[in-house]
């Protein structure tokens, strides 16, 4: 197995836990917001002693984060989806899930430009769209088979709509071509953005 691989596989095993995490504890929403809180605190701190943290983590967690929690908001008020056993109709711990999966893509395609240089930029791109597709769409597809919500959408895929995905491609990928501009145009140093 090549470095790639592994690195995507640990970091899948990595949602696969998360997404296991949230599906069978969904009704305790407000624990589930601190446990995740504390998982993104220990990334950020992680960053800091390994000297790779910089505005990009913060602002693509918070602008990820917003987007995704826009997106639950009008997506739960218009009925396109339902959450389960919760008392809100958005549960606390949305707004850092959106939050933490782009941290968790970051730390990925992180590692990878670590570990794996030699790979050249255009695979590198590619390597972002595979991730930006199944990493989320993973996360969903086990969550919702653990009845955390529930989409009311034709074209499931695992229970997961076709538009959902198409929808999570667009944002994660939406934001990482951001943050390679603005990080370009403003020289943010970055070994994800612009290394």
């Amino acid at each position: 197995m090549n470095v790639v691989t592994k690195i995507i596989f640990k970091n899948m095993l990595k949602l696969i836990l998360g997404g296991l995490l949230i599906g069978f504890f969904h009704q305790y929403d407000l624990i589930l917001a601190i446990l995740l809180i504390l998982k993104i605190t220990h990334s950020f701190v992680k960053n800091i002693r390994n000297k790779t943290f910089n505005s990009n983590l913060i602002f693509g967690f918070l602008l990820t984060a917003i987007i995704g929690y826009t997106c639950e908001y009008f997506g739960t008020k218009y009925q396109y989806w339902e959450y389960h056993d919760v008392a809100t109709e958005i549960p606390k711990w949305v707004f850092f899930a959106w939050g933490a999966a782009f941290i968790l893509m970051y730390q990925t395609e992180l590692e990878i430009n670590k570990k794996a240089s030699h790979i050249s930029s255009k695979t590198k791109k590619w390597l972002v769209l595979f991730m930006v597709a199944i990493f989320p769409t993973l996360g969903e597809i086990i969550t919702i088979n653990l009845g955390t919500w529930s989409y009311d959408m034709p074209y499931k895929i695992f229970g997961v709509p076709l538009a959902a995905v198409i929808a999570l491609i667009i944002i994660h990928y939406a934001v990482n071509a951001l943050l390679g501009v603005t990080s370009k145009k403003f020289g943010i140093k970055d070994l994800v953005f612009n290394p």
